[in-house]
C-alpha cells in the first residue's frame, strides 16, 4: 500500500508540472509578440527625437499623439496592444492554475485598454479634470485598465509550477516584480492635487513601467518562440 501510495503520488506531481506542446500557431504568436514588442520600443525612442518639446521626465507618452507625429504613438499603441494579446494566446495552453487564469484576464483587460487608449487622443497633462474633453476621459479610463503588471505576477506564478518554464522562472518572476515596483512608485508620482509639472516625477517613472511591462512581455515571447522551435526540431528528427 506505501509503494502504491508513492507511485501514485509521483504520478501527481509529475501531471501538475507538464504542459500541452507549443503549437505552430502559439509559436507564430510568441514571435509576432517579440517584433511587435521591439518595434513598440523602437517608435517610442524614434519620438523622443521627434518631439523633444515633451519633457519625459513629467510629461506622459500618450502626449505625443498631440503632437506633428501623433500618428506615431496611437501605432506604438496598437503595437503594445498587439504584444499583450499575443503573449495571452501563446501561453493560454500553459496556464493551468486559477491564478495564472485571473493574470490572463487581467491581461486581456489590459490590451482592451491600451486600445482604448490607442484610439482616444489623451489630453495634456495640464488640463484639469473640469476642462477635459471626451476624447481625454475615455483615453484616461483605456489607461487606468492597464494592469499589466499584475497579470505578469499572477501568470510568472503559475508558469513556474511548469517544467518547460522552470529555466525562466526567476527571469519571469523578478521581472514582473520589477514592474509592480516601477507601477507602484508611478502611482506615488502622482500629485493629489492633480498639478503637473516641473519637478514631478510621473513621466519617467511612467516610461521605466511601460518599459518593464514590455520586457516581460518579450522574455514569455522570447522563451515561447524557443519552446516552439524545440518542437518542430524534435518532430524533425
Amino acid at each position: 500500500m506505501t509503494i502504491l501510495h508513492t507511485q501514485e503520488g509521483s504520478t501527481l506531481a509529475e501531471h501538475a508540472v507538464m504542459a500541452k506542446p507549443m503549437t505552430v500557431n502559439a509559436a507564430r504568436f510568441a514571435i509576432a509578440s517579440i517584433f511587435s514588442g521591439a518595434l513598440f520600443v523602437l517608435l517610442l525612442c524614434i519620438l523622443h527625437l521627434l518631439q523633444p518639446e515633451f519633457d519625459p521626465t513629467w510629461r506622459f507618452i500618450s502626449e505625443y499623439a498631440l503632437g506633428s507625429f501623433g500618428w506615431m504613438m496611437h501605432a506604438a499603441f496598437g503595437l503594445l496592444a498587439v504584444t499583450q494579446i499575443s503573449v495571452a494566446i501563446t501561453i493560454l495552453p500553459h496556464i493551468r492554475t486559477i491564478t495564472g487564469y485571473i493574470g490572463l484576464v487581467i491581461l486581456g483587460i489590459s490590451a482592451i485598454g491600451v486600445i482604448i487608449a490607442a484610439v482616444f487622443v489623451t489630453d495634456p497633462i495640464t488640463v484639469g479634470l473640469e476642462e477635459a474633453t471626451f476624447s481625454g476621459r475615455m483615453h484616461s479610463i483605456g489607461a487606468m485598465l492597464d494592469y499589466t503588471p499584475v497579470a505578469a505576477l499572477l501568470i510568472s506564478l503559475s508558469l513556474r509550477r511548469l517544467d518547460a518554464w522552470r529555466p525562466v522562472k526567476r527571469v519571469l518572476l523578478t521581472s514582473s516584480v520589477i514592474a509592480i515596483v516601477a507601477m507602484v512608485m508611478f502611482v506615488l508620482q502622482i500629485p493629489q492635487d492633480g498639478q503637473f509639472g516641473p519637478g514631478v516625477m510621473a513621466g519617467l517613472f511612467g516610461r521605466l513601467l511601460i518599459l518593464t511591462d514590455i520586457a516581460w512581455l518579450i522574455i514569455v515571447g522570447i522563451h515561447a518562440a524557443k519552446l516552439g522551435s524545440s518542437l518542430q526540431d524534435s518532430s524533425q528528427s
